[in-house]
């Protein structure tokens, strides 16, 4: 896996509609969310949005409302592969 891809369990800085507000979250599966504020689920429109993208990759997605959004990633400030945690 490049080091670059957002992957499950990465930690990534991104924006919504390049708005100056950053969002700095780990994606993860529902069952590890809990209520956690800085885990995302993949489940999300956000979450299922920034799996797979790469660094300075946007992406424009309607969310449930029919609202049009841009997702942008700054930085996948942890990846798993790269670090070598590799759960399996």
């Amino acid at each position: 896996m490049p080091d670059n891809v957002v992957t499950m369990n990465s930690r990534v800085r991104f924006v919504l509609d390049n708005a100056a507000q950053e969002f700095d979250m780990a994606l993860a599966y529902p069952k590890d969310v809990q209520g956690a504020p800085d885990k995302l689920s993949v489940l999300t429109p956000v979450g299922n949005a920034l799996l797979g993208l790469k660094e300075g990759d946007s992406i424009d997605w309607t969310g449930p409302g029919g609202a049009r959004f841009e997702v942008t990633v700054r930085e996948i400030v942890y990846q798993p592969e790269r670090a070598g945690d590799l759960h399996r």
